[in-house]
C-alpha cells in the first residue's frame, strides 16, 4: 500500500478504511481495492501539485481519496466528458484550496 507522509510517515488511509467506504466485507477484493485506493491518494495530491499532504488538511485529503475511490471501484471504467477527465465537483471542491495554478 502507498504511505504517504502526513505528521508521520504512514498511509493516508487503511484498507480497512477503505473497505468500511466501499461496504465491501470480504477479503476476495483486498488487491484490487488496494490499487484504487493507491491510485486515489496519487490523484488527489496529482491534483494540487503536492508530493506530500499538508499539515492540517488531512480531513480534506482523506474525503476526496475516499470519493475518488468509489468512483473508481463503482465505476471500473473512464468517465470522459467533453473530451477531458476531471476530479468531480466535490472532489475538486474539498481540494482546490491546496491547488497550485500556474499562469
Amino acid at each position: 500500500m502507498l504511505n504517504v507522509v502526513v505528521l508521520t510517515t504512514g498511509p493516508l488511509l487503511t484498507l480497512d478504511e477503505a473497505k468500511a467506504h466501499l461496504r465491501v466485507e470480504g477479503d476476495d477484493e483486498n488487491d484490487l481495492i488496494e490499487s484504487y485506493l493507491d491510485a486515489a491518494v496519487l490523484s488527489v495530491l496529482d491534483h494540487c501539485d503536492q508530493q506530500l499532504v499538508p499539515q492540517g488538511a488531512e480531513p480534506a485529503f482523506r474525503a476526496a481519496a475516499l470519493l475518488t475511490l468509489g468512483d473508481l471501484y463503482g465505476r471500473r471504467e473512464a468517465v470522459i466528458a467533453g473530451g477531458t477527465i476531471s476530479v468531480s465537483p466535490t472532489v475538486a471542491a474539498l481540494l482546490n484550496r491546496y491547488r497550485t495554478i500556474r499562469l
